[in-house]
């Protein structure tokens, strides 16, 4: 009886209560074959009404919850590191990586600097925070202080100081700084010697990594309820100390919402020429699982992962999105700091210029080059745009709790413009597969190797592509599978025959002068995206043939 009397009955219920719901989701996704955006979307809906039965008592629920993060997580300094050095290897040209590196930055910082101007348009004249009484608190200020460093030191945190420290500690932009040195060198070796066998080694290494990232995105329906469910008893323990700064989190949540899909969305139809509905449809999984643990970096593996199912090419997927949980962030480095710095202002009575306001952006502008991706980042960066432009850190304090809420429409719109940036430099730079953008306008999601899988399970032709020159199974490249729009696919080295076996569970059928790519009836249809990672793996399959 003893050890039976420790046992939470509460606990116990809600355990149940989530295996229940977790159950309802392997039924929905075997049975009825639900499409996994909306189931992502359907889990979130459960793990907030579950909190609201359990009245916010679902603390046992977070073990779960850090194992799944904890989990994803794991994957992503791998997952960056080994990503960019094959992709600038496959591409072999610095001139294309300048182009994709300078575009992807400019993107970021401009989606960011929109979110700035936004936020000080629409707060400014709103007096957002005048007449609210802020509490002054030193002691908490300092801790907020301690959480940023000087310039120089931001600065120097962007090199790598050592690989294997980097790595653990998921330190993204030196990660970035040093797979790209290490491409860069094995580009320019590849001139004077064969290092086939490098590039192959990352080749494949990226492939075994994908495979364990489609492992643990799989789980991520299953892990939206929980983190759904944690998030809404956290958000709701503080609604009595928010009521006085209703103004500042409603607010919070508007613009974010506002900068994730109207402003992303016009650059999409306007700059990337992708259907933002289409678009959003498939990046939904990544921006309501950011929803939840508020973290950039926790969701990269799945943003990447469904930029392939739109069309985005690889080496952009894999370039610009992880630049992406680490420069610009227009929700938490854009939004939340100038939304902080205005209704401070006004609360204060301080009477600040047209001038001062200007270089209030500028601020926010460059403090968000570097910033974490991690849950958190959005005070940190507030606080250190306060130290540059003076205002008092403890005025800070009150808005943390506010700003533990608005993180969670902040990491949506961090990673929705991560993965808008990604779309339209791989518009610009040509890398861009509008075969796989039509599959999805159709409502065919489920991408393997260039063959989609219809919502009813059966296997769809990929297009069909036009063949300029000898096909051979050193020919057949990422660029034919991946690209219905090629002209052509290089150099052969033997004739193809019909029906000849690229991989297993897919066939190229010469006819004429077009090559069809099909699917055997008992391929695996695992969704995994054609423009992140579903190409590379075959093109080399092809090539080993």
């Amino acid at each position: 009886m003893g050890a039976l009397s420790n046992i939470d009955p509460t606990a116990v219920a809600v355990w149940a209560s989530a295996v229940v719901l977790f159950a309802l989701i392997a039924v929905l996704r075997a049975v009825f074959k639900l499409n996994f955006s909306l189931l992502t979307v359907l889990a979130l809906g459960l793990g907030i009404a579950l909190s609201l039965v359990f009245d916010g008592q679902v603390d046992s629920l977070n073990l779960l919850g850090n194992i799944y993060i904890n989990l994803i997580t794991a994957l992503v300094a791998p997952l960056i590191f080994v990503s960019i050095t094959s992709s600038i290897t496959y591409v072999g040209s610095l001139k294309k990586l300048r182009s994709i590196g300078l575009r992807s930055v400019g993107w970021l910082l401009l989606t960011n600097l929109i979110a700035i101007v936004m936020t000080l348009g629409v707060a400014i004249p709103l007096h957002i925070g005048s007449g609210v009484k802020l509490v002054d608190d030193e002691s908490t200020a300092g801790f907020l202080t301690s959480q940023t460093a000087p310039l120089d030191q931001v600065i120097l945190n962007f090199f790598p100081k050592n690989i294997v420290g980097d790595l653990s500690g998921n330190r993204v932009v030196p990660i970035i700084i040093t797979a790209t040195v290490l491409a860069i060198a094995i580009v320019s070796v590849g001139r004077q010697k064969d290092v086939s066998i490098v590039k192959r080694f990352f080749e494949q290494t990226k492939g075994v990594i994908y495979k364990a990232v489609g492992y643990v995105v799989e789980l991520t329906p299953y892990a939206v309820v929980v983190l759904g469910a944690t998030s809404t008893a956290a958000t709701t323990s503080k609604a009595d100390a928010l009521l006085a700064l209703l103004s500042i989190l409603v607010l919070g949540f508007v613009l974010n919402i506002i900068q994730a899909f109207v402003v992303n969305g016009l650059l999409l139809k306007f700059v990337a020429h992708v259907p933002p509905l289409t678009f959003f449809k498939a990046v939904l999984p990544a921006q309501a699982t950011a929803f939840a643990p508020q973290s950039s970096v926790a969701t990269l593996p799945l943003s990447i992962r469904q930029l392939g199912t739109v069309g985005v090419g690889a080496d952009v997927a894999n370039f610009t999105t992880p630049i992406g949980t680490t420069i610009g962030m227009p929700g938490c480095a854009g939004v939340w700091p100038m939304l902080s710095a205005v209704f401070t202002i006004n609360a204060l009575g301080l009477g600040y210029s047209p001038v001062s306001y200007v270089a209030l952006a500028v601020i926010g502008l460059l403090s968000s080059i570097g910033t974490a991706g991690v849950p958190g980042t959005a005070i940190v960066t507030a606080t250190t745009v306060f130290t540059a432009v003076g205002l008092p850190v403890q005025l800070l304090v009150p808005l943390v709790p506010v700003s533990n809420i608005v993180g969670m429409p902040s990491t949506m719109a961090n990673v929705s413009a991560a993965v808008t940036c990604a779309a339209i430099v791989s518009r610009q730079t040509g890398e861009f597969d509008e075969g796989v953008l039509d599959s999805a306008r159709a409502g065919r999601h489920r991408h393997r190797a260039g063959v989609v899988v219809s919502p009813a399970g059966g296997a769809v032709a990929a297009p069909v592509v036009p063949v300029a020159a000898p096909l051979g199974a050193v020919g057949v490249a990422a660029s034919v599978v991946a690209s219905p729009v090629a002209a052509g696919v290089g150099a052969a080295h033997k004739p193809v025959q019909p029906g000849f076996a690229v991989t297993p569970g897919l066939s190229l059928t010469l006819h004429q002068s077009t090559l069809r790519v099909q699917a055997d009836d008992d391929a695996d249809d695992a969704p995994v995206p054609v423009g992140a990672c579903g190409i590379s793996a075959h093109a080399a399959a092809a090539k080993a043939a």
